[in-house]
């Protein structure tokens, strides 16, 4: 009697058993779109409520161009960390401990530009929701106001509560994206500001110009440094090579190539959609600002009631409230978001410079009140004036986050398997959108200076 032979290795084995994405759009969306919605609803925070109109009541339509400069250039900057997140089963920051120099050095760099900038982007976003909470609350002074958002948020994020308010928020910003986006259709600009400003190019040596455009390249429509952020929602799903680690495979095994391949596409299709979510809320700020707003931007003083006539001008007195609810949680989420994000980070880098087991939760508990403290200097030395801190802490961003476009290049290149990795076209992308992101954050932080303009 003849016996059969099973030549099936393990590894086809279980390449049988791996989950493949989805690949119609309905699939994709009841099963896979998730992590980039997420950081999407992170991102819709400052350069949406207080940098898009600033800019648009300065400017007019000519705004949309800065933001398509913008979203245009820091684009890559995500896509390396989703190709790298799929690809290679590991979030960018493990991969920075390979960059070429000292040990850890960029783990050590990657430390202090997430937990410094983040801890005084979290006071001056704060300031920016405390101006709305002042805005509705009789007798009650914006620094008090903040006092009173920062410890809220800093119990409940060192308590782990905040997952339900912090839905209730992130649902008052999509309630609030979909006002805006039919704000568009009921009260566009005027023919008049269109003609007068679509092409209207500014004088782009002006200090305002040079520091607003920085402002917008930092933020909008968030930090660069967010991609770790946004790697660690995708990785907790647990696919693509993350999932073959998992399994103890090697996702450079090119039998697990066109698992791979389906996944990056799919984390594409998801941060692809996420990203022009953000975009089309910003320009639809940008266009209500320009309508309602231009040729006087919010300022310092008038930022809740300049904001809250935005929507006012298309649906009526009750939608004043509604900007003022939804611009308040668009923002209060934000601080949240930095006040748990940034520590969790931190604590995750600690142990691989240090090269030892740690306590994390003790020591994200301890950075989130440190954070929370510190975040009251710039109030204090500046004073409570969101547009001007909001202004400075995008600024500085625009400076650092070069940083995460090299650093995600080169671990993408050294990292991913041959079939990964960019093409021709892309590499020129790259490097081109590297080089703009150096200029614009040299040319904010030369602004800020009095250095040119």
């Amino acid at each position: 009697m003849a016996t059969s032979t099973d030549t099936t290795t393990d590894g086809e084995r279980v390449g049988e058993e791996l989950n493949y994405p989805a690949e119609s759009w309905g699939g994709f969306l009841r099963n896979h779109f998730g992590p980039s919605l997420l950081w999407a609803l992170t991102a819709i925070g400052s350069s949406h409520i207080v940098l898009a109109p600033t800019l648009s009541g300065l400017y007019g339509v000519f705004a949309v161009w800065i933001a398509v400069a913008v979203f245009l250039v820091k684009y890559g900057g995500w896509e390396l960390g989703v190709r790298y997140n799929y690809g290679v089963g590991r979030n960018p920051v493990e991969g920075y401990g390979d960059l070429p120099g000292p040990n850890h050095w960029a783990q050590w760099v990657t430390l202090l530009i997430v937990v410094v900038p983040q801890t005084i982007i979290a006071g001056s976003v704060g300031v920016a929701a405390a101006s709305f909470l002042s805005a509705v609350v009789p007798g009650l002074g914006r620094l008090l106001a903040y006092a009173i958002l920062i410890v809220v948020a800093t119990a409940l994020v060192i308590a782990s509560r905040y997952s339900l308010l912090e839905t209730v928020l992130k649902l008052f910003v999509v309630a609030l994206g979909v006002l805006l986006v039919l704000g568009i259709f009921v009260a566009p600009p005027s023919a008049e500001v269109i003609a007068e400003t679509a092409f209207a190019v500014p004088e782009l040596r002006s200090a305002v110009f040079l520091g607003l455009f920085a402002s917008m390249a930092g933020f909008a429509p968030t930090g660069l440094g967010t991609t770790i952020n946004l790697a660690s929602w995708s990785m907790a799903k647990e696919q693509g090579a993350r999932a073959l680690r998992e399994r103890e495979l090697d996702p450079h095994d090119e039998q697990f190539h066109d698992y791979i391949a389906a996944w990056i596409k799919t984390g594409r299709r998801d941060f692809n959609l996420a990203y022009a979510f953000t975009f089309v809320l910003i320009v639809a700020m940008i266009l209500l600002g320009a309508n309602v707003l231009y040729p006087n931007p919010p300022t310092d003083q008038n930022l809740a009631i300049a904001l809250g006539s935005i929507l006012e001008a298309s649906f009526g007195p009750w939608a004043y409230w509604a900007m003022i609810v939804g611009a308040f949680a668009a923002l209060y989420s934000t601080v949240i978001t930095l006040l748990d994000g940034a520590p969790r980070v931190a604590s995750d880098i600690l142990p691989l410079v240090l090269e030892r087991e740690m306590d994390t939760e003790r020591v994200r508990k301890t950075l989130v009140v440190l954070m929370a403290a510190i975040s009251f200097v710039p109030l204090l030395v500046i004073g409570s004036l969101p547009v001007t801190l909001v202004v400075g802490a995008a600024i500085m961003v625009s400076v650092f986050q070069f940083f995460y476009y090299v650093a995600n290049y080169y671990i993408v290149r050294e990292h991913l398997p041959a079939r990964f990795q960019p093409g021709t076209g892309a590499k020129a992308y790259y490097a081109v959108a590297t080089l703009l992101v150096i200029v614009f954050g040299l040319l904010g932080a030369g602004a800020q200076l009095g250095l040119v303009g």
